[in-house]
């Protein structure tokens, strides 16, 4: 596979306390997880506890991870793009003031639309979800 055949993979963390709300930061513009892109030759994991402690000032121990979702998403230029999502209910530390703890059923409007959809689809169990794919390519409609 060449360079322009890759599919990136972005690795998302999903921080939840005992009351089932999910960590959100804030970016340059809405609310979104602890996400960051899989470099190559790096574990997924790794990538996750990078970016959780990042984006977010806490630690989460690799054993704390459990995955609990894949999206596989059409891009605007029709390009697959994967997002491995994983959730942690212990880490040590206190997340960075400027954080939000939001009920992932109902999400803040100051949220980007991709944080919605996944959020739906963690509420609702799912462990796989796609998004822009038409019926035609064995997608959603």
């Amino acid at each position: 596979m060449s360079g322009t055949d890759a599919c990136p993979v972005d690795v998302t963390v999903l921080l939840q306390r005992e009351d089932g709300r999910v960590l959100l930061v804030p970016r340059p513009g809405p609310l979104a997880p602890p996400t960051g892109v899989l470099r190559h030759g790096e574990p997924v994991t790794a990538r996750a506890l990078s970016e959780v402690r990042r984006q977010t000032g806490v630690g989460v121990d690799p054993g704390d991870l459990e995955f609990c979702h894949l999206v596989h998403r059409r891009t605007a230029g029709g390009r697959g793009r994967l997002a491995v999502v994983f959730t942690a209910q212990r880490w040590t530390g206190r997340p960075r003031p400027a954080t939000v703890w939001a009920d992932p059923a109902r999400p803040p409007a100051a949220r980007t639309p991709r944080t919605a959809a996944l959020l739906a689809e963690f509420t609702a169990g799912a462990l796989l979800s796609l998004q822009g794919w038409t019926v035609a390519d064995g997608g959603e409609a």
